[in-house]
């Protein structure tokens, strides 16, 4: 077995062994697997998939197809190794009766997804799972819970897996949606859902600041889409005053080959004082959205005395990633600025020590230096410019405050980012510093 996974891992190094035996083993034991069969099934994204299937083409009848079948001699081999399934996701086990109910309510109100909101239906089995992970996760009972967006449905499936909470309100700019669930909720005698269509680019109605205990969101995966939804749902969510917590559960998707992302997104979280108590990787699944494997994380984010909602915010004209906007990339760019105080005279008048102590920096942080100059200004202060492989570094000496400035904007996860500060208070024998990120 490991002769084959090894030769199959050569040509998807991005992929786990394990995974690679567990796409193996469906193969072998699945039957009418399709393509996007096993993109739902792994969670794994659209080109990844694509780029395994060629690499065993030789092991399937016709790889030209949809349908995946291996060859017979390769049954058998595969048959031998004794593979073993692999746990793509912790999604709780399936609940088929509830999932089927779900999916009658959908079929019978024919909703379909509307791309312009980015709307991937999540399956009928997630949408009882993100109710089981609320109930699990919290004490809803004579709770107020909101819904940020409700495409999937939870606000029925609460009521469906036997959830009590004092109320629930639906927040949506879909119309059709929130029609369906009220003609639902009625049609089952649940009287305590009710909704409100809401564009999220606008202030929320006063009347529900600060009332909920429970926020429940699935945003545009965009930037701004993530802060926009996470802001407004800091500003529903009441506010809490020990450690025992209000909660949110934030759901976001991206391909595991960007994890830049997935650091920008804890980098926001982080910007809300918001705790990530909880997070599990590919736990909703969708119909649709194969870019990313048709899966998101759910991040369960709990809110301290310290949670504050953003001020900062910027125009979200755009926030879909259906629009033409440069915003769809999320590229990662982070701003860290020093100020470091306390250096000697001897070290800001020198060219040389100052090129050698940057030069130190760069190399300690892997910043690949691709041109660089300094600049004299009147007073003996020096500015060094280095033009970085992915991003630039400033050095400004103020001798007159024994001062050096630093400013580095990157695009992409710094080397050891953390000893940052520390470096710097070595390499230019500081006494103190000062240090900011900017998102």
């Amino acid at each position: 077995m490991v002769n084959i996974i090894t030769k199959i891992k050569e040509s998807n190094k991005e992929l786990k062994n394990r995974e690679i035996e567990g796409i193996l083993y469906l193969l072998l034991t699945s039957q009418n697997l399709k393509n996007n069969d096993l993109i739902k099934q792994t969670g794994l994204p659209k080109e990844t998939l694509k780029a395994f299937k060629a690499s065993i083409s030789y092991m399937l009848e016709d790889p030209t197809k949809d349908l995946l079948i291996l060859k017979t001699q390769y049954q058998e081999e595969l048959s031998a190794l004794n593979l073993r399934s692999y746990a793509w996701s912790l999604l709780p086990e399936e609940d088929k009766d509830l999932a089927q109910k779900l999916r009658d309510i959908r079929s019978k109100y024919n909703l379909n997804p509307k791309r312009e909101f980015d709307q991937f239906f999540a399956t009928e089995e997630t949408s009882i799972a993100k109710a089981k992970m609320i109930l699990n996760k919290c004490d809803v009972e004579g709770k107020d819970i909101a819904l940020l967006g409700d495409d999937d449905l939870v606000s029925i499936s609460l009521f469906l897996i036997g959830a009590n909470p004092k109320s629930v309100v639906v927040f949506d700019i879909d119309a059709d949606i929130l029609s369906a669930i009220e003609t639902v909720s009625a049609t089952l005698g649940i009287e305590n859902v009710r909704t409100v269509q809401y564009d999220f680019r606008n202030n929320p109605d006063s009347r529900y600041l600060e009332k909920f205990d429970i926020v429940v969101t699935d945003p545009p995966y965009t930037s701004s889409g993530i802060k926009l939804f996470l802001n407004r749902a800091v500003q529903l969510l009441a506010k809490s005053l020990d450690y025992t917590g209000k909660y949110i559960f934030l759901y976001y998707g991206n391909s595991f080959k960007s994890p830049e992302k997935t650091l920008k997104i804890q980098d926001i979280i982080n910007r809300f004082h918001l705790v990530i108590e909880d997070r599990i990787n590919k736990f909703a699944r969708y119909n649709g959205a194969e870019s990313i494997g048709s899966a998101s994380s759910v991040y369960v984010l709990k809110a301290t005395p310290f949670t504050t909602e953003l001020s900062d915010l910027s125009d979200f004209s755009d926030i879909y990633t259906y629009s033409d906007v440069s915003e769809e990339k999320f590229p990662y760019v982070d701003q860290h600025t020093f100020k470091v105080l306390g250096v000697s005279a001897t070290m800001l008048k020198s060219k040389s020590a100052l090129q050698k102590a940057a030069g130190e920096f760069c190399k300690l942080h892997r910043l690949r230096v691709v041109d660089s100059k300094i600049t004299n200004f009147k007073g003996d202060g020096f500015t060094l410019t280095f033009v970085l492989s992915n991003s630039n570094l400033l050095f400004h000496t103020w001798p007159e405050l024994s001062a050096v400035h630093v400013d580095l904007i990157t695009c992409s996860p710094i080397y050891n980012e953390n000893e940052l500060s520390r470096s710097l208070m070595r390499l230019f024998d500081a006494k103190f510093i000062e240090s900011r990120k900017v998102e």
